[in-house]
């Protein structure tokens, strides 16, 4: 009979975890392609203000202005994007793939995207920040139930105070472990982030309301 009670407990604690991620996990998620090319325009606007290729500053703000002219200009703008990409300065190239990742996200179209982010992630010629970037993205955009493990290592260097991608990447991991049936190794993070005065106010609210949720 022990072991009939420990079965359904089990149950009720993933079925519990699966609510919670459908519930939640939605929100950060829902942000990715607005980070994306939020940061994407920022940091390139300080890219093209501390480089002297006026030309391919130029170019990224060409191509940009085309993702944003519809539907019928987003292959031109992927094409101007690739050009940029392939000329190698590694800004520039960080940019091309953040706002290729954007354009794709806002089709729909998640698979293309992560390829797009994995390719700054991957590259040691890219700044750091850039490449934290991309991984707290790629997590965004890709992390599930099967992956969550995976995704957690590879955000758990960035969730470190100093690093600017800090809150986002503690929150998406505190999800992961939602998403992963480890309710309790979620609540500590969580709380964390409720408390801190320094954390994104949506952000806080959105941890206290998950904390309520569990019964913390």
């Amino acid at each position: 009979m022990v072991d009939i009670f420990q079965e359904v407990e089990e149950d009720l604690k993933r079925e519990r975890s699966e609510e919670l991620w459908r519930k939640y996990g939605k929100y950060v998620i829902g942000t990715a392609a607005v980070i994306v090319l939020g940061v994407a325009g920022r940091e390139g606007l300080k890219t093209y203000e501390h480089t002297t290729s006026i030309e391919n500053g130029t170019r990224l703000a060409n191509a940009v202005e085309l993702a944003q002219a519809g539907e019928d200009k987003q292959d031109a703008a992927l094409e101007a994007l690739d050009a940029i990409i392939a000329d190698g300065n590694a800004g520039f190239v960080a940019m091309g793939h953040f706002q290729k990742a954007a354009i794709y996200l806002r089709a729909g179209a998640t698979p293309p995207a992560v390829s797009e982010l994995e390719a700054v992630a991957g590259n040691a010629d890219i700044d750091q920040v850039y490449r934290d970037l991309a991984v707290v993205q790629i997590a965004m955009n890709s992390a599930n139930q099967s992956n969550a493990q995976e995704m957690i290592a590879k955000l758990t260097p960035i969730a470190v105070p100093e690093n600017a991608w800090y809150y986002s990447a503690r929150e998406m991991i505190a999800l992961l472990h939602v998403a992963s049936g480890d309710v309790e190794a979620a609540k500590p993070l969580l709380t964390e982030i409720a408390d801190d005065a320094q954390a994104p106010s949506g952000m806080r609210a959105r941890a206290s309301e998950i904390l309520k949720a569990v019964g913390a």
